[in-house]
């Protein structure tokens, strides 16, 4: 459904309340950033992926320019919690409940997720998704008063395809890679979607890899072969491969392999 600040793709499945009428709930939903100078119709395909594990997900309208090019032209806090009431009270179906919220961003998308989380979310949302990311935010563009893994709590899952030439450009630069894993929470090694801190022991966050073989960075989304600023690798399966595996990790991770859909 287009609404004016997103377009929000709503879970097909809905439980009975007492009454026997329909009851709008999803266990999670994720208000998405797309890539720099990217059409958000170019998420549909994944984002309704996602909507039939259960998930609700808002993709940021960025018009006209498609891209936040300063932080201090965009109101982080207010945008998102508009993004947020918008897509939970004015669907045509009625008003949604949503159990837990997080946040997700492809490309430069990623970098604008973490500076929300990192600056004005970290106590309340818990989880970040990041697809083609691998550097931290830009300081001259994005600043952030904080990092990631000052937040303590806060789980991030990184998606990225072997054959992503953005990802292997930053990873190319060594102090890129020192501060991208300087300021994201320590590596949790394969993903998991729920706490396993033993009890009594205080909850720290992670950060999750995963690496799509054969996937690239246009991948994430549906918008042709990206050339600038420079060109993209060539993905070597095809698009539907990568979104699927995407969509599986990243419902793990939200929900929970048990609790999917």
């Amino acid at each position: 459904q287009r609404l004016e600040r997103c377009d929000v793709y709503y879970p097909s499945a809905a439980s009975s309340d007492n009454g026997g009428g329909e009851q709008l709930r999803a266990r999670c939903g994720l208000i998405f950033y797309p890539g720099a100078l990217v059409d958000r119709t170019a998420y549909a395909p994944i984002a309704s992926r996602l909507s039939e594990l259960g998930i609700l997900v808002a993709v940021a309208n960025l018009e006209p320019f498609r891209l936040v090019g300063r932080l201090k032209e965009y109101a982080v806090r207010e945008e998102v919690m508009r993004i947020l009431s918008d897509s939970i009270l004015l669907s045509k179906r009625g008003i949604w409940t949503v159990d837990e919220w997080a946040i997700g961003g492809h490309s430069m998308g990623g970098h604008m997720a973490i500076v929300a989380v990192a600056d004005e979310f970290h106590s309340t949302m818990k989880k970040v998704v990041l697809w083609g990311v691998g550097m931290y935010p830009d300081p001259n563009t994005y600043p952030c008063k904080r990092s990631l893994r000052e937040s303590k709590d806060v789980d991030v899952l990184v998606i990225n395809g072997s054959n992503d030439e953005f990802v292997k450009k930053a990873k190319s630069m060594r102090e890129k890679v020192v501060e991208f894993e300087a300021k994201m929470p320590p590596n949790g090694g394969n993903p998991i979607s729920a706490d396993t801190s033993p009890p009594g022991e205080v909850r720290r966050g992670h950060t999750y890899n995963v690496t799509i073989e054969g996937g690239n960075h246009a991948g994430c989304a549906h918008y042709g072969p990206q050339m600038s600023p420079f060109p993209d690798g060539i993905r070597s399966i095809t698009l539907e491969q990568q979104q699927r595996r995407m969509a599986e990790v990243t419902g793990d991770f939200l929900l929970g392999k048990d609790k999917r859909d």
